[in-house]
């Protein structure tokens, strides 16, 4: 059977506004491309001047399968008990937890992820500004009846566990740019931790998570 990789990229005067992708079947994609389209045009960071489609097909045997990652929802009601949750997980990590904490918080518009070191807590992408992305995924099974909208807790899993998958991939930090999405993550050890008011709601802070798009990741 032959399935496509479908993604979709946004912005707006060269800032980036959206960016979702899934991997469907063939008889999907014309319903999976409107409502990209759509998500993109009726964003809460204002509609997209340009929408990017692309569409590519994918072998089954070039699709390789990760288990999802466990969930865990913490007791978190404000930012700063936020903050405390995540240094508190990253500390046994790196002693540079809160350089990631800051840049988490204070990234604006990149198109990718940070990637810090966590023996040095130094960024180790080629450009700081592009990131580096995680692209071509999808939940398995996922219907287009299930999933034809957004669906942000469900495509922060999907991200999160492609990203757990790798073995040089500690821990990785998630705050939405979306000023309407207010809940975060870290997901560490195989377990995504679930950080509501993370930030005021309207708030800026944050990058872009959906899809290829996420917090910094801490490499070893």
């Amino acid at each position: 059977m032959t399935y496509f990789s479908v993604r979709m990229r946004s912005d707006s005067a060269g800032q980036h506004i959206s960016g979702a992708e899934r991997i469907v079947r063939e008889h999907e994609v014309p319903a999976v491309c409107a409502a990209l389209s759509e998500r993109a045009l009726a964003h809460p960071k204002g509609m997209a001047e340009n929408t990017f489609i692309t569409v590519e097909a994918l072998a089954e045997s070039d699709i390789l399968h990760v288990p999802s990652v466990g969930v865990k929802e913490e007791a978190v009601q404000s930012p700063s008990q936020a903050r405390d949750v995540i240094e508190e997980l990253l500390r046994p990590m790196t002693a540079y937890s809160q350089v990631v904490i800051e840049g988490t918080f204070t990234a604006r518009n990149m198109r990718g992820a940070m990637l810090i070191a966590a023996d040095t807590g130094k960024r180790c992408e080629p450009d700081a500004q592009r990131g580096v992305r995680v692209s071509h995924m999808d939940a398995y099974g996922a219907t287009e009846e299930e999933f034809k909208g957004k669906d942000a807790a469900r495509e922060a899993i999907v991200l999160a566990s492609k990203v757990a998958a790798h073995p040089d991939v500690l821990a990785e930090v998630c705050v939405s740019d979306d000023p309407a999405y207010t809940t975060g993550y870290v997901c560490i050890d195989g377990t995504y931790h679930r950080l509501p008011h993370i930030k005021e709601p309207g708030s800026d802070e944050g990058r872009g998570r959906s899809s290829s798009n996420q917090g910094p990741m801490l490499k070893r």
